[in-house]
């Protein structure tokens, strides 16, 4: 998990350099079971390209993840991931993202929103509490087979 944290944080770095973007899920990296070799790669890599406003995609084979980045105003569809994997027999162990976006009240609970994507807090980094319509630029890990989906952030800053 530390592997996929660094890579996914220096993801972060070169769209923070560039200021505050559309607010959405930027990039997602997956630790996966049955990337084990160069064509199982490669054709993973192919059905993913196929998914719309997939900008960049880092297969791993030593560590057995993928990282993808999204296109500007790109929706985020995580059960298009596992669809274009399952051809290829490749599972997602953990899904991690990066995103950008506000923390919305509703009651005691709180929401991600980022873009039309929108993800139920489940724990923030020592419990910080996160001001709430403030913009965020956030890292965690999300539960996707969760409905809504579960979001427990691991890092997370203040955009201006």
């Amino acid at each position: 998990m530390r592997t996929l944290n660094r890579i996914l944080w220096m993801l972060t770095i070169m769209p923070a350099l560039g200021g505050f973007s559309f607010a959405q899920v930027e990039k997602a990296a997956m630790k996966t079971t049955g990337i084990s070799c160069g064509m199982c790669a490669a054709v993973s890599e192919v059905y993913l390209r196929q998914l719309p406003g997939i900008d960049k995609i880092r297969i791993s084979l030593s560590q057995e993840a993928i990282m993808i980045s999204y296109k500007p105003g790109a929706a985020f569809q995580p059960k298009q991931l596992h669809e274009a994997l399952k051809k290829t027999d490749v599972g997602i162990v953990q899904l991690q993202i990066g995103a950008r976006g506000r923390i919305e009240g509703q009651g005691e609970k709180r929401f991600f929103a980022a873009g039309n994507d929108r993800f139920a807090v489940v724990s923030t980094p020592n419990g910080a509490e996160i001001p709430v319509n403030t913009p965020l630029a956030i890292e965690g890990i999300l539960n996707d087979q969760a409905q809504p989906m579960e979001l427990k952030i691991l890092t997370f800053k203040i955009e201006k």
